[in-house]
Order: structure tokens, then sequence, then C-alpha cells
């Protein structure tokens, strides 16, 4: 009968053995550790590591085209500004040119320039504040909806946030409805998010993040 041999690495030193396949383990002719011919587990966390590698190079993509349109609009954005900036020094400039003769004519094209200025910069920070944050397949962003949610249905509530990517959506009735403030049953009362209840729109968490919603309930 023909013996079949197996190449196995040692997992101690790391040499290459070559073992026979019928055998359930062997022991390293080089250090003596006990080497698994057949180990399951070597597979499963081959597996496991070839998934994370995928998963962080699926990242790194997203990543990547993200920061790519985040340039082009930031290339558009600052195409605008040098534009409307231009515009506005022009009206300035005729506006001072014309105060020589005509005053009156004169300041206003120098109110509008500035006017056109001040227009621009405001808009300006306002795209800077509203520049994207990268968003991990792990994470889910906070909506302007999930901000106006007190004294709304909790039931609506909480499918506002599941549908948000949100996985640990708690649901905690209060039982303090009384005989003069039945209108309140089933309205929520707080959010809170790993025990916070202060929160943005476009705020970041891991979408395994504890969201307590607290509600108004008999």
């Amino acid at each position: 009968m023909a013996i079949h041999f197996v190449s196995v690495k040692c997992p101690d030193c790391g040499a290459e053995l070559s073992i026979d396949d019928s055998r359930e383990f062997a022991f390293c002719s080089y250090c003596g550790a006990k080497v698994m011919v057949h180990n399951d587990n070597e597979h499963i966390y081959r597996n496991i590591d070839e998934a994370r590698i995928k998963e962080a190079e699926t990242e790194r993509i997203l990543r990547l085209r993200e920061l790519e349109l985040e340039e082009k609009e930031n290339n558009r954005g600052r195409k605008t500004t040098l534009i409307a900036y231009g515009v506005a020094l022009a009206f300035v400039l005729i506006g001072a040119i014309i105060c020589i003769f005509a005053p009156v004519g004169g300041m206003c094209g120098i109110m509008i320039g500035a006017y056109i200025a001040m227009f621009t910069y405001i808009k300006s920070d306002d795209r800077k504040k509203k520049r994207s944050k990268y968003v991990s397949p792990n994470d889910a962003t906070i909506t302007a909806q999930m901000l106006y949610c007190l004294g709304k249905n909790y039931n609506s509530v909480a499918m506002i946030f599941r549908s948000a990517g949100f996985t640990n959506v708690n649901l905690l009735p209060l039982g303090d409805i009384g005989l003069f403030n039945q209108r309140r049953n089933g309205q929520v009362e707080t959010i809170t998010i790993n025990g916070n209840g202060e929160f943005e729109e476009g705020d970041i968490f891991p979408k395994n993040a504890n969201i307590l919603i607290t509600y108004h309930s008999k």
C-alpha cells in the first residue's frame, strides 16, 4: 500500500515537514513541537483572515472613491468661490471709481460687492462644515429626521433608526401614563446612544451602538 505524505508547517518554528497522511499528528523534527496533520481550525482561521482582507480591501476602494468625489467637489467649490470673489472685487472697484463723480451710485456698487463677498464667505464656510465624512460598512450616520423624534410614536422612531442601519435598538416603556395624560401614551420621551442623549446630524456611530428609546406607557 502506497504511503501518501502531506506538507505541514510547524506552528512553533515554521519548518516545512513531510508527514504521513494517515497519521493524526506528529512531532517536529527540528523543535519537537506537536503538529496536527489535519487541523480544521487552520482552514477556519484562513477563511476568516481572507474574509477580513477582502473586507478591508473593499473599504479601502470605497474610501478612495469617496476621496476622489470629495476632491472634485472641493475643486468646483474653489472655482465658484474665486469667481464670486472676483465679481465682488469688480463691483467694489467700479463703485470706488463712480464715487468720484456720483457718491451715491458708487456706494451702492461698493455695498453690492461687499454683500457678494460676505455671502460667498458664508456659503464657503457651510461647505466646509458639511464636508462628507467617511462611513465604514460597520457604521451608521445620524440623519436630520432622528433629531426631531421626541413626542412621536415609539414604533415609528425605532423604525427610523433601524432603517438607518442601527441593529441594537431597545425600547423602554416608562409606565407613567395616568388618568390625565392619556394622550401621551406611546410618545417618545428620550433617545440616547450609548448612554448619551446629545448627537447631531452627520454624527457617525457603530451600527451596534446601544440605542435606547424611552416612551410613555400605561
